[in-house]
């Protein structure tokens, strides 16, 4: 039962993650939802078949799995994010820093 709780879990992190990409307005924005599916959904289905199945050989290829997806998101979001924004500038590194807000002033 507690394994069919985590991954209901894992696949409602997964659908809010698709959600998220689906409704935010910038690439930016985006690449943040990537995360819900490969860290918590991953997370939760490892602790899943931890708990459900007999045979430690497979929760330790799910776990190797959602580690290299851990691993691998962060790599994949940097790479994501320099694409976009070579796409849009025309060069990396960037010849001017991107402009920094302004700060808010007390009245």
């Amino acid at each position: 039962m507690i394994a069919g709780i985590l991954l209901g879990l894992a696949v409602f992190f997964a659908v809010i993650g698709a959600v998220g990409v689906w409704l935010m307005r910038d690439p930016y924005q985006r690449l943040h939802y990537i995360t819900l599916p490969c860290s918590v959904s991953s997370g939760l289905l490892t602790v899943a078949v931890l708990l459900h199945d007999p045979q430690k050989q497979a929760a330790a290829k799910v776990a190797l799995v959602a580690v290299v997806l851990f691993l691998m998101n962060a790599v994949v979001t940097q790479a994501t994010a320099r694409a976009v924004w070579v796409r849009k500038e025309g060069t990396w590194p960037p010849a001017q820093p991107p402009p920094q807000p302004k700060p808010e002033q007390d009245s």
